[in-house]
């Protein structure tokens, strides 16, 4: 239930994207994965899916993406929206800044087929398997 709940904050909020070259840390309104981390991760009945410029969710066969949020936020020039991220060839760290809420992520690559998931969307350390 805790996992659904933070599931469902993430929901509204957002994130950017870059390459797989380091990065001291990239501001704007778009998510950026590296391609290392690209494609769907998942745990019990929760998939994590980073797209070349998304960051989604799915749960209980209902996909929510940020992207949506922050097209939906941006004929708005006044809201606040903003992808931190910062990128490595083993870490992906992004905040994503939706008006006056946040969310911070941190995945690390743990191999392959495995990344740790430090932060949200889930409460403690989580690996999760790539599909």
């Amino acid at each position: 239930m805790k996992k659904l709940l933070l599931l469902s904050t993430l929901l509204i909020f957002a994130c950017n994207r870059d390459d797989d070259n380091n990065t001291d840390g990239l501001s704007h309104r778009s998510f950026n994965p590296p391609t290392w981390i690209q494609g769907v991760w998942e745990i019990d009945n929760v998939a994590v899916d980073f797209r070349d410029d998304d960051f989604c969710i799915t749960q209980f066969g209902s996909t929510s993406c940020l992207k949506t949020i922050i097209e939906l936020s941006s004929d708005d020039p006044n809201f606040n929206i903003n992808v931190y991220e910062e990128i490595s060839a083993t870490r992906y760290y992004f905040v994503f800044t939706h008006g006056p809420n946040e969310i911070t992520s941190e995945f690390k690559k743990v191999s392959d087929i495995s990344i740790n998931s430090l932060q949200y969307p889930f409460n403690n350390p989580t690996i999760l398997n790539k599909q």
